[in-house]
């Protein structure tokens, strides 16, 4: 049985690590959401949003272009300013991922609920969209 030579086993082993590293960042793009809320830097959340994003935040809002969802978050964080944000592990499919979390305001009282969803763009994520809401934004199945 023959061996490949040391060069040809570090070749290897290099390619290997670099195609690892080609798939979408997933967890560095829920964390710059995640920063940017905490942090309550419309700038941070909206880095890798499109020209257009839906906000909606308490069952109002829509589909905006990256400037406008900078004010509308600017004018959330100044009305609810944040203490800390905390996600749950991101469900993933083949055209992106979703993730809930919760979001806690300065104010005090419950935490507001969070969703934010990102979608494939080739090989990297965009922000599609972020939902803010008193109430769980994911819907259950209750009768």
């Amino acid at each position: 049985m023959r061996f490949a030579p040391p060069a040809a086993r570090t070749a290897a082993l290099l390619l290997v690590v670099l195609l690892a590293g080609s798939t979408p960042a997933q967890d560095d793009a829920l964390s710059r959401v995640a920063d940017g809320l905490e942090a309550a830097d419309p700038d941070a959340v909206l880095a890798d949003a499109p020209d257009r994003v839906e906000i909606v935040l308490f069952g109002q809002g829509g589909m905006f272009r990256r400037a406008q969802a900078t004010h509308v978050l600017r004018d959330f964080f100044r009305r609810y300013p944040p203490v800390r944000v905390a996600f749950s592990e991101p469900s993933s499919g083949d055209d992106g991922q979703s993730a809930t979390g919760r979001y806690w305001p300065r104010a005090g009282g419950d935490a507001l609920n969070v969703r934010v969803v990102h979608r494939l763009d080739g090989d990297d994520l965009e922000l599609a969209s972020i939902r803010i809401d008193q109430r769980p934004v994911v819907r259950t199945s209750g009768r």
